[in-house]
C-alpha cells in the first residue's frame, strides 16, 4: 500500500537538515494542514447549513446533503487517477477517498456542533452551571470555593475557568456563553493538533523508512481531520464543546504524550523540565491528570534508566504543585481543599459500571492495541513500547474512574491516545505491500484497497465519528429557554431559584446557591450537608422556585440513586405550592435523543411560597449580587 510517488504529494527533507529544522518544518506543515481542513470543513459545514435552510423537509435535506458529499468522495481520489494517468496506484487514490470521508465527517461535525455551541443558556449539560457560575464568581471578586452551606461551589479544578475567563476577556467577548463554547471547541481543535505531532513522532521512530508518510500532505491533513473527530467521538468525548473541563484536559494529555516523545527523542533537559510543569497543569484542569506524575516517573526510571533524572523530575514537579496548591489554599482556604480533594475522594467507585464503560469504549481498546502491535513488531522493547504501555496503563484507569459517574467523558483523552497508534499503525502499513505488489496483479490491487477503504470507513462509524447532518437543536428549545425568563421578569434574580442554569444570574452578576447540580455531587459522595438550605426553604427566602422534575425519580435535588433521601424535595412540597409549569422542550423533527442532557430540557415545576407574605429570612443569603466595591459583596455569604 503505497502513499504515491508524486512529488506534488509528498516532499522528504533533505538528510542535511539539522533534527532542529525537520522538527520546525514538519510542525509547520502540520499546522497548515490542520488550519487547510478546518477551512474546509467549515466551508462545507456553511453548504450544509444552506442546503437545511432551503429544503425544511429534514430528510430530503439529508438526502441532498448525502448526494453533495457522495460527489466529493468520489472526486477526491478520482482527480488524482486523471492526474496520474497508468502510473496511479490504487494505495494513493485510496488515502485520497479516506482523506476526504474525514474531511467530510468533520464538516457535518462543524455544523452539528455549532447548533450547540450558539444555544444562548447554560443548560446543556449538568457542568455548563456551575462553570459559568465560576466566571461570574472570579469577575465580581466572589470566591470560587465558598462554605458547603451555600451550595454555589464544584469539585472541579479552577484551571479551565479561570483560563476561559482570561480568553474571553482578551478577546473582548466576556460575557458571551457561545464564545466560551468555542474556546472549548478551539481547545479540542489543539488537542487533535498535538496528536498529529504525536503520531508523526511514533510513525517516524518506529518505521523511519515511512519518513514520506510523514510529510506527506495528504497523510497530515488526513491524520488531522480523523484526530479532530475522535476527539470528539460521540462515545465518550461529548462534552468536547461544553462548558466542562474535558476540553482541556484532553489538550493537555496530548501536550503530555508530545512531551513524553520529544523527551524519548532527545532527552532534552528543557523538555523534562516542561513534562514537570504539565503536571501541574493538567491536575488544575481535572485532579486525575495528576497521575501523569506517576507516568513520567515510572518511564523515567524504567526506560530512561536514569535515578538522577527521575529525582530531578519528582522534585521539580512536586515544588511546583505545592506551590500551586499553597496559592490556592490561602486564596480560598480550607474550602478549596474540601471541594477539589475531599469531597471528590468521598465519590465511590462501581466496578461493574466501570467495566460496562470499559465495553461501551472497546473500539478504541480494539485500535490502540492493534496500531501498537502492529508498529511495535519489529522493535525491541524499548522507550516507545513503555509510551504505549502508558496509554494502556491511561484508558484502564480512566475506565475505572469513570464507574464514579454514568458518562463515559473520563475515557475520552484515553480514546484519542488510542486513535494516535491507530492512524500510526495505519501509515507503517500502507507502504509496506509495495516490496511484495509484483505477486499481484495491479487489477488485484485495486480490489485489496477497495476492501481495505471499506473496512476503514465502516470503523469510523464505530468510533462514533459520524453524525447525520440534521438540525439538533429545535425552534421549541429556545421557547423553553423564553419561558424560564418570563419567571425572572419583574423581580430580583436573587429572589427567584432556578434549580440549574446561571445566564440569567450572569446578566446581573448575581451568584446564585442552592444548586441542584451540587446538591446532587455531595448527595452521591454521602455528604448531606443541605441543613442550610432547608432552613431557607422553611424561611421561604425564595419568592419563586423552578424545579425540573419535581415528582420524576431522577429529580437532582431528590434522585432516587442518593443513599438515603435528602429532604429537600420534601422540604419544597411543605412550604411551597406548584403555581404552573413549563413544558419539555421537544426536539427536532426526525433527531432521536437530540438533548446532551435530557433532564435539562424536562418539565419545570413553578412553584410559590404557600404564605401569602414572602419572608426574606434564614441565617445567611446565598445569593451575592455586584458588589459595590472591589470585595464588598451585597450579601452574607455565609463565612
Amino acid at each position: 500500500m503505497s502513499v504515491g510517488n508524486s512529488s506534488s504529494v509528498e516532499s522528504v527533507p533533505t538528510t542535511s537538515d539539522s533534527p532542529a529544522r525537520q522538527l520546525k518544518t514538519g510542525v509547520s506543515r502540520s499546522a497548515a494542514a490542520a488550519l487547510l481542513v478546518i477551512a474546509v470543513s467549515a466551508a462545507l459545514a456553511g453548504l450544509i447549513q444552506t442546503l437545511q435552510t432551503a429544503v425544511r423537509q429534514p430528510e430530503r435535506a439529508v438526502m441532498l446533503v448525502g448526494l453533495v458529499f457522495v460527489s466529493i468522495l468520489a472526486a477526491a481520489p478520482g482527480i488524482y487517477i486523471l492526474r496520474a494517468g497508468r502510473k496511479a496506484e490504487p494505495e494513493t487514490a485510496a488515502l485520497c477517498f479516506l482523506g476526504a470521508c474525514s474531511v467530510v465527517l468533520l464538516a457535518i461535525y462543524f455544523f452539528w456542533v455549532s447548533w450547540f455551541v450558539f444555544f444562548p443558556a447554560d443548560m446543556l449539560t449538568w457542568s455548563e452551571n456551575d462553570f459559568l457560575n465560576d466566571l461570574v464568581k472570579f469577575s465580581v471578586g466572589y470566591p470560587l470555593y465558598s462554605p458547603v452551606a451555600n451550595l454555589d461551589s464544584s469539585h472541579y479544578p479552577p484551571g479551565t475557568q479561570l483560563l476561559t475567563y482570561f480568553l474571553a476577556k482578551l478577546t473582548g467577548q466576556f460575557g458571551s456563553i457561545p464564545a466560551y463554547r468555542m474556546i472549548q471547541l478551539t481547545f479540542t481543535a489543539l488537542a487533535a493538533f498535538f496528536a498529529t505531532l504525536c503520531c508523526r513522532r511514533i510513525l517516524r521512530r518506529a518505521w523511519p523508512e515511512s519518513q514520506a508518510a510523514v510529510n506527506s500532505w495528504i497523510w497530515n491533513g488526513f491524520w488531522y481531520a480523523a484526530l479532530f473527530l475522535m476527539a470528539a467521538n460521540s462515545i465518550t468525548n461529548r462534552f468536547a464543546h461544553n462548558l466542562h473541563g474535558d476540553a482541556l484536559a484532553q489538550l493537555i494529555t496530548m501536550v503530555a504524550y508530545y512531551l513524553l516523545l520529544r523527551y524519548m527523542d532527545n532527552r532534552s533537559t528543557g523538555v523534562l523540565v516542561g513534562m514537570a510543569f504539565v503536571v501541574t497543569a493538567g491536575f488544575f484542569a481535572k485532579q486525575s491528570l495528576l497521575i501523569w506524575a506517576v507516568w513520567y516517573a515510572a518511564f523515567l526510571l524504567i526506560w530512561g534508566r536514569s535515578l538522577k533524572r527521575t529525582l530531578v523530575f519528582a522534585g521539580v514537579a512536586a515544588a511546583v504543585f505545592s506551590a500551586a496548591v499553597g496559592l490556592c489554599y490561602a486564596t480560598w482556604g480550607a474550602p478549596f481543599y474540601f471541594w477539589v480533594f475531599q469531597e471528590l475522594s468521598k465519590q465511590p467507585v462501581a466496578p461493574l459500571r466501570a467495566f460496562q464503560h470499559m465495553l461501551d469504549s472497546w473500539p478504541y481498546f480494539a485500535v490502540g492495541l492493534l496500531g501498537g502491535v502492529t508498529l511495535l513488531r519489529r522493535t525491541r522493547p524499548n522507550g516507545l513500547t513503555g509510551a504505549w504501555l502508558i496509554w494502556i496503563g491511561l484508558i484502564t484507569l480512566e475506565c475505572y474512574t469513570s464507574g464514579m459517574e454514568w458518562m463515559h467523558n473520563h475515557i475520552g483523552p484515553g480514546c484519542l491516545m488510542a486513535g494516535i497508534w491507530f492512524l500510526a499503525g495505519l501509515a507503517s502499513l500502507w507502504r509496506q505491500p509495495v516490496a511484495d505488489s509484483h505477486e499481484f496483479s495491479l487489477t488485484q490491487r485495486w480490489i485489496r484497497m477497495g476492501a481495505v477503504t471499506a473496512t476503514i470507513a465502516l470503523t469510523f462509524s464505530g468510533l462514533g465519528m459520524v453524525r447525520i447532518p440534521l438540525r439538533p437543536v429545535s425552534d421549541d428549545a429556545y421557547r423553553y429557554v423564553n419561558d424560564i425568563e418570563k419567571e425572572f421578569r419583574g423581580m430580583p434574580p436573587e429572589k427567584v431559584l432556578l434549580d440549574t442554569g446561571t445566564w440569567i444570574y450572569a446578566r446581573s452578576g448575581v451568584i446564585m446557591g442552592d444548586r441542584a447540580s451540587i446538591t446532587g455531587m455531595l448527595a452521591m459522595s454521602r455528604i448531606f450537608a443541605f441543613d442550610g438550605f432547608l432552613s431557607r426553604i422553611a424561611a421561604k427566602r425564595y419568592s419563586r422556585i423552578l424545579v425540573h422534575g419535581l415528582h420524576a425519580k431522577d429529580c437532582w435535588y431528590e434522585n432516587s440513586l442518593w443513599p438515603h433521601p435528602g429532604g429537600i424535595r420534601q422540604a419544597l412540597l411543605d412550604n411551597y405550592r406548584e403555581v404552573r409549569r413549563i413544558p419539555a422542550a421537544q426536539g427536532p423533527e426526525g433527531v432521536n435523543n437530540w438533548a446532551e442532557d435530557p433532564h435539562l430540557f424536562d418539565e419545570i415545576a413553578v412553584l410559590e411560597p404557600k404564605d401569602a407574605a414572602t419572608l426574606a429570612g434564614g441565617e445567611f443569603a446565598p445569593a451575592a449580587t455586584v458588589p459595590a466595591r472591589p470585595g464588598v459583596l451585597a450579601a452574607d455569604t455565609g463565612r
